[in-house]
């Protein structure tokens, strides 16, 4: 069974990374300095979750930062795609700033499935 699991991981992986545009995929995996922090422990709701980001809420795991830089934890399969590529602009503007830079990549602990979208704020 086991095998079989590792077979699917590997298959997902190689679609996922069909899927991604260029220049916004994940970091380079061992790259520590590249990836976000652990999926943190989140209760907030997940329509808390939407309104703040945009994205479908269901897909949506946690949230963290402040108004410099922000991380939203989401599953990338989940996610509406539109959404995603809005979010880091709606919570830049929810912290009423504009949008300085945004990257997707990966949470330090590797939580399988979820991706994480760091959003650094205009001063």
């Amino acid at each position: 069974m086991s095998v079989i699991r590792f077979s699917l991981s590997l298959a997902l992986a190689g679609l996922l990374g069909a899927c991604m545009a260029p220049g916004a995929g994940p970091a380079t995996p061992g790259a520590e300095g590249d990836l976000a922090p652990a999926v943190p422990v989140d209760q907030r709701s997940h329509g808390y979750f939407e309104q703040v980001t945009g994205i479908n809420g269901d897909a949506v795991s946690a949230l963290s930062g402040d108004a410099g830089r922000s991380y939203i934890y989401f599953d990338f399969f989940a996610a509406n795609k539109a959404a995603v590529a809005a979010a880091p602009a709606k919570v830049c503007a929810g912290y009423g700033r504009g949008l300085k830079a945004s990257r997707m990549t990966l949470p330090a602990d590797r939580e399988p499935g979820i991706k994480v979208l760091v959003v650094d704020c205009a001063s």
